[in-house]
């Protein structure tokens, strides 16, 4: 009787990078979702009339589907087929651009907010289980470094070319020239990789026991569920930063330039862990140099509030930590799953996880800040910090899958 191909005997011979780069692609073009809404906030206020508090759900409406179904879609992804859940999700998320392309009535556009949820919960999950199949061993953590960057690079692009489209031609063409990348990519991705001879070896994945008895399972599995607790924690602090810090700078100029660069340098930091986590050391090591840079950071941060330019570096550095630590966590997956549906569900996981720290972190920083100001912000980094460092180091002591 023929034994079933291990995990480790399906890899890639060596990686394939345009197809690596068209899955980065269609990162993008989902984080899109949420950057389309951002740019155009103000925009969608004067259009629709409505409150802040009712357009800000419609922004956060895509990122509560991945609270509630994170891990499910994981699991979906591994008995449909990350091929045709990917394709699925962009070609949906395509759609629905074209159907807010209309300006339909607000009740209209929320509902294809939260169906832009699933399409992008579709693609966080499949994309990298794919990335990491058609990715060579000497280069998976890499390539999962390049992909942690796609959601930054999303706003970064957004920002730029979104809100110039915005500006110049309005909402309609914003949302419509989404819908056809989102779609084009999607289209693509189905061409090229239908008959890739690297995924038809990807092992048909263990679906035994019933539904809740295998959520259950993943849970349970240190493998999925470490990585996700670093990411966590991540999270959490990072939207935060991002938001809050700049307006404790005293200088206006410095201010809005940190508005531009922060996202940047946490880009950067995440395409860094990369390939440190591919060269150097380990991703759970990386994850714990990242929060322990981060903890230094915060400490030295409570000693210079006064000087606007020290303050600004020494937040950088904290910022581009903070951004190694999803470039570890992604790293983390496909380095200690034992097979690709385990990665699908741990990347179902950390998406689960990511969603529920950008929704708790900003009100809890928030109180901290009002109530203690700087200091309440340092002390909330540290104890966030304490957790990364503890939840990395349990990590590391899990046995990589050769």
């Amino acid at each position: 009787m023929p034994s079933t191909p291990s995990y480790s005997s399906v890899v890639a011979p060596k990686t394939q990078w345009l197809e690596i780069i068209l899955l980065w692609i269609a990162g993008i073009s989902a984080a899109m979702q949420f950057a389309k809404f951002s740019v155009s906030f103000e925009t969608l206020l004067n259009h629709y009339q409505t409150t802040a508090t009712l357009t800000g759900a419609s922004l956060s409406a895509v990122g509560l589907v991945g609270l509630v179904f994170g891990v499910s879609a994981g699991m979906i992804a591994s008995r449909v087929g990350y091929l045709k859940v990917l394709v699925g999700a962009l070609l949906l998320g395509g759609s629905l651009s074209f159907i807010q392309s209309f300006l339909p009535p607000f009740n209209v556009l929320f509902i294809t907010r939260i169906l832009e949820g699933l399409s992008q919960l579709g693609v966080v999950v499949a994309a990298p289980t794919l990335i990491a199949k058609l990715s060579a061993p000497q280069h998976k953590s890499l390539t999962m470094g390049i992909w942690g960057t796609f959601f930054g690079v999303a706003f970064a692009v957004s920002g730029w070319a979104g809100k110039s489209l915005l500006d110049q031609y309005g909402l309609s063409t914003l949302f419509l020239s989404h819908g056809i990348l989102i779609s084009t990519i999607g289209v693509v991705l189905f061409v090229i990789l239908r008959k890739n001879p690297v995924l038809d070896l990807v092992p048909a994945a263990d679906n035994q026991g019933g539904f809740f008895s295998q959520m259950m399972r993943i849970y349970r599995n240190p493998r999925a569920l470490l990585p996700s607790f670093v990411f966590l924690f991540y999270t959490c602090t990072l939207v935060s930063v991002l938001t809050y810090v700049p307006g404790l700078i005293n200088d206006l100029s410095l201010q809005k330039w940190m508005l531009v660069l922060l996202p940047l340098i946490t880009t950067s930091g995440t395409f860094l862990a990369g390939a440190i986590a591919q060269y150097l050391m380990r991703p759970q090591r990386v994850a714990l140099v990242a929060y322990s840079g981060v903890a230094v950071s915060a400490l030295v941060l409570s000693l210079i509030g006064d000087t606007a330019l020290l303050f600004c570096l020494v937040v950088g550095v904290m910022v581009l930590f903070l951004g190694m630590v999803p470039g570890a966590s992604l790293a983390m997956i496909p380095t200690l799953a034992r097979n690709p549906s385990e990665q699908a569900q741990g990347y179902g996981l950390l998406a689960q996880f990511g969603n529920l720290g950008a929704t708790v972190g900003p009100p809890t920083f928030a109180t901290a800040l009002v109530a203690y100001g700087l200091s309440g912000l340092v002390v909330l980094v540290l104890c966030v910090c304490c957790f990364g460092i503890l939840f990395s180091l349990l990590a590391g002591r899990i046995k990589t899958v050769s």
